[in-house]
């Protein structure tokens, strides 16, 4: 959907979550842990080069047009849908919507918590992040990951280190309490150029 410069940018997130189980365990329902896909949106808050050109119009409505600044995405969290703003305005509903002062926090508890649960219950799990550039599908997934420190510790760390974080830390629960035993296999694959390659050991390539 076309936006005016300065108007919040969305991105979606879609999850899966199969019934292709790993073990045949029934650890919820059908509706909690069965074949679904769900849609979320994520609206990013503006820019500072996007704040920059808000007060600009603010201050020269006449040079710079009658839309540029104007924000044209509202959303609603009760009805978890997103209003675009226009002629005419056009409403979308969703499983999920957060909106620009989401934390990370919140959107993995929204849209990650329940995924990573249906992994651990035998489910196949998965999370997919859609959007154009600059909608902040890096942040939303990732954070910053400049060091061991922050993949554990920022509060702006993403959905791939806090699922890792609440898978291993149930696992070190159900240890504890019901003396499961876990397997537990990582990787990171990057397609690049038509190659795979998994970014925890370098050595593979052309998976």
């Amino acid at each position: 959907a076309g936006m005016a410069e300065g108007a919040p940018s969305v991105g979606l997130l879609r999850t899966n979550r199969s019934m292709q189980s790993l073990d045949g365990r029934q650890d919820g329902t059908p509706e909690d842990l069965g074949d679904s896909i769900r849609v979320y949106v994520r609206v990013r808050p503006p820019t500072e080069r996007e704040l920059q050109q808000q007060q600009l119009h603010s201050l020269q409505p006449h040079l710079l047009g009658n839309t540029l600044g104007q924000q044209v995405v509202a959303v609603d969290g009760v009805t978890s849908s997103v209003l675009l703003r226009g002629d005419p305005p056009r409403n979308f509903t969703f499983d999920g919507v957060l909106n620009p002062q989401a934390s990370q926090e919140e959107t993995f508890e929204l849209v990650g918590r329940a995924v990573g649960a249906s992994c651990l219950a035998g489910y196949n799990g998965s999370i997919y992040v859609y959007g154009q550039t600059g909608t902040g599908k890096t942040h939303t997934m990732s954070g910053p990951m400049a060091s061991v420190q922050s993949l554990q510790f920022d509060e702006r760390r993403g959905l791939i280190c806090r699922m890792l974080d609440h898978v291993f830390a149930e696992v070190a629960r159900r240890r504890v309490e019901d003396g499961d035993t876990y397997t537990l296999r990582c990787s990171f694959l990057e397609i690049y150029k038509e190659q795979i390659m998994d970014l925890l050991e370098p050595s593979s390539t052309g998976l």
